[in-house]
């Protein structure tokens, strides 16, 4: 299973919880960011035209050290009946599948540190978005490492438009955030916790940048350990290139 191997199990002081974890104690990571009006004919959020080929580069970064963990590269393998994405992660790391029932809605993820395989699609981006929409879903989802099917509940937060830097250039995307809670397959990580937001930008017809990270406790249900860290990591677009159409 391909993952970037970051330090595990970071401590949490006992009265820090996840909403400080996603805010000021890791940064927004943006070189550049402001609000900004919608862009005409952005709002409600127009479905993307994929086409095989498409392709995205991005660089991946540890929020905790500023550390650039590698590169990776989607591009478009299929866009019937599923949308399918050949992930390469680089560094000689077995390349991904990723499939998406839709532009908005994810079956198999491989954005986290293991691959997961949904039962019924998750929204990463509510469809028809617009700013101050809100959503809740759950489903299940499977994983190698566990042979149990195991529970993930999410909101989503439509925030707003804003300005955003990548070295790719510059983007009005809008912001779109997501808390999760979920069983993991480690059975000693108990209540675990993720943040995950994204900036989509209409123009390049995905996120031009993403974070995540999470929190959990360790040990066993009942005991009186304080929050661990999960990983913590930033995508940020390098360059994108639309397929021939």
């Amino acid at each position: 299973m391909t993952r970037i191997d970051l330090p595990r199990r970071r401590a949490l002081g006992g009265l820090l919880g996840l909403p400080v974890l996603a805010g000021g104690v890791l940064g927004s990571g943006c070189a550049s960011r402001a609000a900004v009006p919608a862009p005409p004919g952005a709002e409600p959020l127009p479905v993307p035209r994929l086409g095989v080929g498409d392709r995205w580069r991005y660089r991946l970064i540890d929020r905790y050290n500023g550390a650039v963990l590698g590169e990776t590269t989607v591009e478009v393998l299929a866009v019937k009946p599923d949308i399918s994405l050949r992930v390469d992660p680089g560094g000689g790391r077995p390349v991904l599948e990723e499939r998406w029932a839709d532009p908005w809605s994810v079956l198999v993820d491989t954005t986290y540190d293991f691959p997961l395989a949904f039962e019924a699609a998750m929204p990463v981006v509510p469809p028809g978005a617009r700013a101050g929409q809100g959503i809740t879903t759950s489903s299940r989802y499977r994983s190698e490492r566990s042979s149990s099917v195991l529970g993930w509940q999410q909101r989503l937060r439509v925030v707003g438009w804003e300005r955003v830097q990548v070295p790719a250039g510059t983007f009005d995307a809008l912001r779109i955030e997501r808390f999760v809670t979920f069983q993991h397959p480690d059975v000693f990580r108990y209540a675990p916790e993720r943040t995950d937001t994204l900036w989509y930008s209409p123009q390049v017809r995905r996120w031009v940048a993403r974070e995540w990270t999470g929190s959990f406790l360790p040990g066993a249900p009942g005991g009186r350990a304080s929050r661990a860290l999960e990983d913590s990591v930033r995508w940020e677009l390098i360059a994108w290139q639309p397929a021939t159409r």
